[in-house]
């Protein structure tokens, strides 16, 4: 439900209150009618701002605050130096000496900095410290990230002087001598010497105590329950602790009759554990499909291409904070991975950390001219590391980070986020299985299906598929324009604009996907790229690996580029208003 946006200058104050808070009101998504009002905290010759704060899911002390929720003890968390609570947060501290940024153990909200020398900003937002810095600094490899994997990748952010904080990690700034030090825990999986009984009942455990010490008012806060594992799991744990939250699923209206879907499974759940249970639909007429992506785009910060449960335009999620409820109760997990790894590069791609690099040469991506980007050092594979245990930690230190973080961020514009099954003291259990045990997250299902009894899983999800909102005419309409206006620039060059439109004009299969061809070969007209077919032959020849990436969804990726690029530099204008000083300023960034 709230943002963070910390300001600290080295001399002269940078901004003022009343600049905080217009930088707060870009956060707000356009459909929440009365937001809660920004709160402003001047403490320690430094300026905070919190962002739309509910009544939970925020915690201030002098010299701190934390967004998300603690489970168990939070202990003296904004205490310089101190020991973080267990929970899923972000967290900033501060004094007149020092100011730290702490993460939880997956980092399931990020926090983004940059530090100059004149000042250091840290936000959950992008869009703030962009703000705040006044002018924009495109990075392209958060572009090439986009394209190839949907994401921004492992540490990219879309500007480049703005830097996200890993896992497990602490951000130390010494404002004497104005010096970052970055702090991070290492992540070892050390299988440790039990019998089977004693991981499931360690297992048993740790979950009752996750789902049942979250320090929450159920009354206010809604658990999304599906027809899968995650959430039923967290139901039948918090109601084992005499805690029984109110239930919803988000669905369309066709699913709720269809067997083994979420929609169908999810209120046999709900009666097994007596919970009240409930439907929100996300097909709404109210919203076109080009409205609700310039809506994804902007309260999202253009972190992720899960397009496809937002394409509602977040109406749904402005009717929960509307409602009043405080948050939502998340089943985001790590028991184990999901497939085996058959090589290093599997793993790194099963994770969500795919690279154009993975596609032979003759791929639509390798030749779109984005930038070569790297996997970091700290997430490749170890000497002696055992496949399943990469496999799992890239899930714990990329995919959680990254991937996941992105959707949370979409939905703490609304309401705030907890997922208990990211305890701290449940993924160190899960780091000391076997990977025997761990594999598939089979102790996991033998707890969970123990407790929930013969309730099948659900075999289908309740949201559209990609492939399937890839087929909307608005939608591909929307695509074809956006890559022929001038926001293109940067992101793609002529020859990669002219690439992705043949490839799409000649993907198009039969009559269903006229609309495809007929919409992107007006697109090259309009931008005067018609070509002769064999020239478009070409220019991009087909593609038929394995591990296809069709061009629409590169389509997809790139208009969602695209306007995020914009909001961003419309962002750096809204203090500024676009003066030549801003423009003109020079930063000197520090290295860790």
């Amino acid at each position: 439900m709230a943002d963070l946006i910390l300001e600290c200058p080295r001399a002269r104050p940078a901004s003022t209150d009343e600049d905080l808070v217009r930088v707060a009101a870009l956060l707000h998504p356009s459909n929440i009618v009365s937001p809660h009002p920004t709160r402003v905290i001047d403490e320690c010759d430094l300026r905070v701002a919190i962002v739309n704060p509910g009544d939970e899911g925020v915690r201030t002390e002098e010299g701190g605050v934390l967004l998300g929720g603690v489970i168990g003890e939070a202990g003296h968390w904004s205490a310089i130096g101190s020991d973080p609570p267990d929970g899923t947060y972000a967290i900033a501290r501060y004094s007149a000496a020092n100011i730290e940024l702490v993460s939880d153990i997956v980092a399931s909200r990020t926090l983004w900095y940059s530090c100059d020398d004149e000042c250091f900003r840290a936000s959950t937002s992008q869009r703030a410290l962009v703000a705040l810095l006044g002018d924009f600094d495109l990075n392209e490899e958060a572009v090439a990230w986009m394209m190839s994997a949907g994401s921004l990748g492992p540490e990219a952010s879309w500007d480049a002087r703005i830097r996200c904080l890993p896992d497990d990690a602490t951000l130390h700034l010494d404002r004497r001598t104005w010096r970052l030090t970055l702090d991070q825990h290492p992540v070892e999986f050390e299988p440790a010497r039990r019998t089977r009984r004693k991981h499931l009942g360690l297992l048993h455990e740790a979950l009752l105590w996750s789902c049942g010490s979250l320090d929450i008012d159920t009354d206010r806060w809604l658990l999304p329950l599906s027809g899968g594992v995650d959430s039923r799991a967290i139901l039948a744990m918090m109601v084992r602790s005499a805690r029984r939250p109110k239930c919803v699923t988000w669905t369309t209206p066709a699913s709720v009759k269809k067997p083994l879907s979420d929609a169908f499974i999810a209120p046999l759940v709900a009666r097994r554990w007596g919970v009240a249970h409930e439907f929100f639909y996300l097909e709404d007429s109210r919203t076109d499909p080009a409205a609700a992506l310039q809506r994804f785009v902007t309260i999202g910060e253009g972190r992720t291409d899960h397009f496809s449960g937002y394409t509602d335009g977040g109406v749904m999620w402005g009717d929960v904070f509307a409602s009043g409820a405080c948050g939502v109760i998340r089943g985001d997990e790590s028991f184990g991975g999901g497939r085996l790894a058959a090589s290093t590069d599997a793993a790194r791609r099963g994770a969500g950390g795919t690279m154009a690099t993975d596609y032979p040469e003759g791929h639509l991506v390798r030749r779109l001219g984005l930038v070569d980007v790297e996997w970091p050092e700290r997430l490749r594979r170890r000497p002696g590391e055992r496949s399943q245990s990469y496999y799992d930690r890239l899930e714990q230190q990329y995919e959680l980070p990254s991937v996941l973080a992105a959707l949370n961020e979409l939905k703490a514009r609304y309401v705030e986020v907890v997922n208990p099954l990211l305890s701290r003291r449940l993924i160190h259990l899960v780091r000391s299985f076997p990977d025997e045990i761990r594999m598939y997250g089979r102790a996991y299902l033998d707890v969970v299906d123990r407790e929930s009894g013969p309730i099948p899983h659900a075999r289908f999800s309740s949201v559209q598929e990609v492939s399937t909102l890839l087929q909307n005419e608005d939608l591909l309409k929307t695509i074809c324009v956006e890559l022929t206006s001038p926001r293109m620039a940067g992101i793609l060059d002529e020859e990669g604009i002219v690439r992705l439109l043949v490839a799409m004009a000649s993907s198009a299969d039969g009559d269903s996907d006229g609309a495809l061809r007929s919409f992107a070969t007006a697109g090259m007209k309009a931008a005067s790229l018609t070509l002769p077919a064999r020239v478009a032959a070409r220019l991009t020849p087909p593609y038929e690996g394995p591990d296809d990436l069709p061009a629409v969804l590169l389509g997809l990726r790139a208009t969602i580029a695209g306007k995020t690029v914009a909001l961003l530099r419309g962002d750096a204008a809204a203090l500024s208003r676009g003066t030549v000083a801003a423009r003109q300023r020079r930063h000197r960034y520090m290295a860790l």
